[in-house]
C-alpha cells in the first residue's frame, strides 16, 4: 500500500526531477517506510513506500524487470502473486530476486501486455513505463478500491493517487467545474471518471489508458456484471463460504501485523466468523459511541466470542478534537469528498494504526448482496410512482423535511418520509437515484448562483443514470448494479483516504473479483426478497451458519456514521460558523453566501435539519478558506 506519481512529457522535453520529488513529498503520508524515484528523458516515476510484503530493499519502486525494459510503480495488493510468478517461471523462464508481489507486474506485462490485468487478483493503482514502446500505461482495478488521478494534454501527462499529487507539480491549478460540484453537492463525491476540478480526472475503475507521444487509448478489462442463474438458496449459501474462505485466508499475507475492522453488521462479521473457522487469530477492532443508535460494541463483542477473537473497543468520539479532525479529514480528500461517515473512519484509523499495519473491512456487502434499505424504498417506488403525481410527492417530501428540526436520532422517521418522498417528486423514471441525495433540489434552486444557477433543475446524476439504465427486467438488478459502480465511490474514496491519512492498509474482501463475481450469479430473491425477507438475506444465512448470535444475524443495518446534526451544533460549531456564516462569502460566484448562511442559521436554531445538505459545502468551504491540514504525525 502506496503512494505513486509521475509525469510524462510527451513532447520529448526531459521530466524534471524536482517536480517529480514534489508530487511524491505530497504524499508522504500513504508511503512513510520509503521514497524513491526514477528519471530517464521525458519520463518520471515516483514511488512512496508503506512496506508490507518482503520489508528489504528488494521491495523498493519504482521497479525494473532485469532488461530494463519496463519500470512500475504501484499502489495495491496481488493475492494471486504466487500462481502468477510460477507460472511466469514456468512459461517464460523469468526468475525473480524478491518475495513482493511488485515484481510480477513488469513480467507479467512482457507476457500478457494488457491482458495482465484481467489476470490479476487484488487491488491496485499502477503506472507502468515500457521504454522500448515509449508507452506510459495507467491501470485501476476492477471496483475502485485504489484511487488514481490524472492529467493529460498534448504536451504532457501527469498521475498521482491524490490530487495534491498532481498539483504539487507546479504545472496544475485546481479550479473548480461547475459541473462536477453539482454531482458533488448531491452525491458527496464527482463520480468515478471526473475529479471537483477542471483538467483533472479519474481513471474509471477497471480500466487502463495508454499515452505514447501522439497517440491515447483507452480500454476497460472488468466491471461489475448481473447474471443470476443461483436461484437456490442452499447452492448460494454453500459457494459463498467456499468462496469467502478462499479469499480471506489469501488476504491474510503480510509481513506487518493484521487486525480486523468489526462493526456489528453482516459483513465484518463473516470475515472474523470465518478467520475463525480457518484457525486464524488476528485482533478486532471496533469503534464505541456514547449515542446508543450508533453503537454496535455488544454485537461486536458477541462475534469476538463466537469466533474466538481478541475485541479492542476504540472511543469512536475520542482523539483530536472534533474541527482538527475535520480539517485533517478534508485535506485528506482534497475538497471533493464529503461521506459523512469519514470523521468517524479517520478516527478510528488512527487509533487502529497504533496496533497494526493492515485491516481486513467488510466494504462492499451491502451494493454486492442488497443491504441497503433503499431497495426496499426502490421496490415500493416502482410500484406506486405511476399512481403518486410528482408535485404531490415533492410538495409532501418538502413538508416531511421540515418537520425533522431538532431530531438528532440516526436517521428518523420524518427524514426518511421525505427522502422517499422527494425522490417520487423528481422527474424521470428512477427514483432511486435520488435516495441519498445531499442536496435536495429545493434547496439547490434556493443556494445556487452564477455558474452554477442554470444546473439547479438539472439531474446531477447523470452517469449514476447512466449505469442505472442497463437493460435487466428487475428493478433490483438495476438498483444493485447502478449502487456498485457508482455509490460504492463515495465509500471506496474514504476508506482510501481515511486509512491512508494514517499510513494504514485496508484490504476489503467482499470487494474481491471471485465474491462480486458470484454475487453478480446470485438472483436477487436470494439477496433482498422484500417485502417477505430481509435485506442482504444469503449473508445472513450464512452467518447463522457461521455461528453468528440469530439476533444480531436478522438486526436491523445501522452503518458507521457519526451524528453530524448534533456535532455540527456542538464540537464542530465553531468552524461551522466560520465557514457557513463568517466567511460565507468564499462560496461565491457558486453558491449565494447569504443562502448559505441562512441554511446554518436555521439548523444551528433546529428550525431545520439540514446536516446533510450542509455537510458538503462545508467540506468545500474548509478547502476553499485553506483551512485544511494533514493529520498530526
Amino acid at each position: 500500500m502506496c503512494g505513486i506519481a509521475g509525469i510524462f512529457h510527451r513532447d520529448g522535453r526531459p521530466a524534471d526531477g524536482r517536480a517529480v520529488a514534489a508530487m511524491s513529498a505530497a504524499l508522504v503520508h500513504r508511503g512513510p517506510d520509503g521514497e524513491s524515484t526514477w528519471l530517464d528523458g521525458p519520463v518520471g516515476l515516483a514511488h512512496r513506500r508503506l512496506a508490507i510484503r518482503d520489508l528489504s530493499d528488494a521491495g523498493r519502486q519504482p521497479m525494473l524487470d532485469a532488461s530494463e525494459r519496463i519500470v512500475v510503480t504501484y499502489n495495491g495488493e496481488i493475492y494471486n502473486d504466487r500462481e502468477l510468478r510460477s507460472e511466469l517461471e514456468r512459461s517464460f523462464g523469468f526468475r525473480f530476486r524478491s518475495t513482493c508481489d511488485t515484481e510480477i507486474l513488469p513480467y507479467a506485462y512482457l507476457a500478457w501486455g494488457e491482458a495482465m490485468f484481467e489476470r490479476l487478483e487484488g487491488f491496485f493503482a499502477i503506472g507502468l513505463w515500457d521504454r522500448q514502446e515509449g508507452r506510459l500505461i495507467l491501470a485501476r482495478d476492477g471496483i475502485g478500491i485504489k484511487p488514481l488521478y490524472y492529467s493529460e494534454s498534448s504536451s504532457r501527462v501527469l498521475f498521482a493517487s491524490e490530487i495534491k499529487g498532481l498539483t504539487a507539480s507546479g504545472d496544475l491549478a485546481a479550479r473548480i467545474d461547475p459541473v462536477s460540484l453539482h454531482t458533488y453537492l448531491a452525491a458527496g463525491h464527482p463520480g468515478t471518471q471526473q475529479s471537483l476540478y477542471h483538467d483533472i480526472k479519474q481513471l474509471p475503475p477497471g480500466t487502463m489508458v495508454g499515452f505514447t507521444d501522439r497517440e491515447r487509448t483507452e480500454r476497460r478489462f472488468w466491471r461489475p456484471v448481473r447474471a443470476p442463474v443461483i436461484r437456490d438458496l442452499d447452492e448460494a449459501v454453500v459457494r459463498l463460504q467456499s468462496t469467502i474462505e478462499t479469499v480471506v485466508k489469501s488476504q491474510m499475507v503480510s509481513d506487518v501485523p493484521l487486525a480486523v475492522l468489526q462493526s456489528g453488521g453482516i459483513d465484518s462479521s463473516l470475515i472474523s466468523l470465518t478467520l475463525g473457522r480457518l484457525g486464524l487469530k488476528p485482533p478486532l477492532f471496533t469503534a464505541g459511541f456514547t449515542e446508543k443508535s450508533h453503537d454496535e460494541t455488544a454485537v461486536a463483542r458477541q462475534i469476538a466470542a463466537t469466533a474466538g477473537l481478541s475485541l479492542h473497543v476504540i472511543d469512536g468520539e475520542a482523539g483530536e478534537g472534533a474541527e482538527s479532525a475535520l480539517r485533517a479529514v478534508v485535506y485528506h480528500f482534497d475538497g471533493q469528498c464529503a461521506d459523512t461517515g469519514a470523521l468517524g473512519f479517520y478516527h478510528l484509523a488512527g487509533a487502529v494504526r497504533q496496533h497494526c499495519t493492515v485491516v481486513l473491512s467488510g466494504d462492499g456487502g451491502d451494493e454486492f448482496f442488497g443491504g441497503y434499505e433503499t431497495y426496499a424504498a426502490t421496490m415500493m417506488a416502482e410500484r406506486i410512482r405511476h399512481v403518486i403525481p410528482r408535485p404531490v410527492a415533492g410538495l409532501a417530501g418538502r413538508i416531511a423535511y421540515a418537520s425533522v428540526r431538532g431530531n438528532e436520532k440516526r436517521l428518523p422517521a420524518a427524514a426518511q418520509l421525505a427522502r422517499f418522498a422527494l425522490g417520487l417528486g423528481e422527474a424521470g423514471n428512477s427514483p432511486h437515484l435520488q435516495w441519498r441525495r445531499l442536496v435536495p433540489r429545493f434547496l439547490a434552486e434556493k443556494i445556487y448562483d452564477g455558474e452554477m444557477a442554470h444546473l439547479a433543475s438539472t439531474d446531477p446524476f447523470a452517469e449514476y443514470a447512466e449505469y442505472y439504465a442497463e437493460p435487466h427486467a428487475n428493478v433490483l438488478d438495476r438498483a444493485l448494479i447502478a449502487d456498485q459502480r457508482f455509490h460504492l465511490q463515495s465509500v471506496l474514496a474514504k476508506v482510501d483516504a481515511m486509512s491512508m491519512a494514517h499510513s494504514l492498509e485496508v484490504r476489503v474482501p467482499i470487494l474481491d473479483r471471485r465474491v462480486m463475481d458470484l454475487a453478480g450469479m446470485i438472483d436477487t430473491s436470494l439477496l433482498n426478497p422484500w417485502p417477505k425477507g430481509a435485506p442482504k438475506y444469503v449473508l445472513r444465512k450464512l452467518a447463522e451458519r457461521l455461528g453468528m448470535p440469530s439476533r444480531a444475524a436478522w438486526s436491523r443495518k445501522r452503518g458507521f456514521n457519526v451524528p453530524i446534526a448534533q456535532l455540527m451544533r456542538s464540537g464542530l460549531r465553531s468552524i461551522c460558523d466560520r465557514v457557513l456564516n463568517q466567511e460565507a462569502d468564499v462560496f461565491a460566484p457558486f453558491l449565494k453566501p447569504d443562502a448559505v448562511r441562512q441554511l446554518w442559521k436555521d439548523h444551528l436554531e433546529r428550525r431545520n435539519d439540514n446536516a446533510f445538505a450542509l455537510w458538503p459545502i462545508l467540506t468545500l468551504g474548509i478547502w476553499l478558506l485553506g483551512l485544511a491540514c494533514p493529520a498530526p504525525r
